[in-house]
C-alpha cells in the first residue's frame, strides 16, 4: 500500500485541524477542541475507506478540512438567517456525509437527517457519524423521491447534487414556512441566486483558496411573492 493510500499522515491531519480551527475563529463558525479525536477517527476511517472505493475526490487530510470547513460556514450562515440553531436539518445526496456529520456536530440538539441512495456511501455515513462521536444523525438510503420526505425540516443542504435553479425548487417541498435552504457555489452565487428571484438571508465565504461561498435562502418567500 502506498503512502498515500495508507493512514493520513499524523502531522498533516494536525496541521488541518488547526487550520479548521483558525478559520472558524475568523468567519464565527462552530468549532469545539473536543471534537478532535472524533475528528481524527473521521480522518482515519476515510482514508481506509477510499483507498478501496471512491468516496470523496480528496481523501487527504486538506481535503477533508475543505469540506468540514464548507459545512461549517453552512452552520454560521444558518444561525444568521435563522437567528437560531435550526431543530432539524436535512442534507440530501450526503455523499461520504461529510457535511452531515458536521452539521451533527455544530447543532449537537438538531434531528439531523442523511439522504444517500449509494449503499457504499449510505454504511459508510453510518461508520463515520459513529467514528465522529455523532449519535443523533439519521442515514436514509434512498433517493430524494424515495425518502419521501415532508416538509419538516428547517434547513436543507445539496452539496454538488443539482445547479442551484433545480436545488432550491426541489428543497421548496422539504423546509418549513420559515425554514431555509443552503446552496453551494462561488463568486456569483448569490447574483445567481438573484437572476432567478431567490433573495439571499444569509451567505459566508468558506475559509480557503477556492472561493466558495455558501448562500441560504427560503424558497417559500418567493413563492409567495409570484
Amino acid at each position: 500500500m502506498s503512502d498515500r493510500e495508507g493512514p493520513m499522515p499524523e502531522l498533516q491531519l494536525e496541521a488541518a485541524l488547526d487550520a479548521l480551527a483558525d478559520g472558524a475563529r475568523q468567519t464565527g463558525g462552530p468549532w469545539q477542541d473536543d471534537w478532535r479525536p472524533g475528528l481524527r477517527k473521521l480522518a482515519e476511517l476515510l482514508a481506509e475507506f477510499n483507498a478501496r472505493t471512491n468516496l470523496v475526490g480528496d481523501a487527504s487530510p486538506r481535503g477533508l478540512a475543505e469540506h468540514l470547513a464548507e459545512a461549517w460556514a453552512v452552520a454560521a450562515a444558518t444561525e444568521a438567517a435563522l437567528g437560531r440553531a435550526p431543530e432539524t436539518i436535512v442534507d440530501v445526496g450526503a455523499g461520504a456525509g461529510l457535511e452531515s456529520i458536521a452539521l451533527a456536530l455544530a447543532f449537537p440538539h438538531a434531528r439531523v437527517v442523511a439522504v444517500e441512495p449509494r449503499p457504499l456511501r449510505s454504511s459508510f455515513i453510518a461508520l463515520a457519524a459513529q467514528a465522529a462521536g455523532v449519535g443523533h444523525l439519521q442515514v436514509i438510503g434512498k433517493s430524494l423521491h424515495g425518502a419521501q420526505l415532508s416538509a419538516e425540516f428547517e434547513l436543507a443542504t445539496a452539496r454538488a447534487v443539482w445547479p442551484p435553479h433545480e436545488w432550491v425548487p426541489r428543497a421548496r417541498d422539504l423546509v418549513t414556512p420559515d425554514g431555509v435552504v443552503a446552496v453551494h457555489g462561488n463568486e456569483q452565487l448569490v447574483d445567481r441566486l438573484a437572476a432567478h428571484g431567490w433573495r439571499t438571508e444569509a451567505q459566508r465565504v468558506v475559509p480557503g483558496s477556492r472561493g466558495h461561498v455558501v448562500a441560504l435562502v427560503r424558497p417559500q418567500v418567493r413563492a409567495r411573492q409570484r
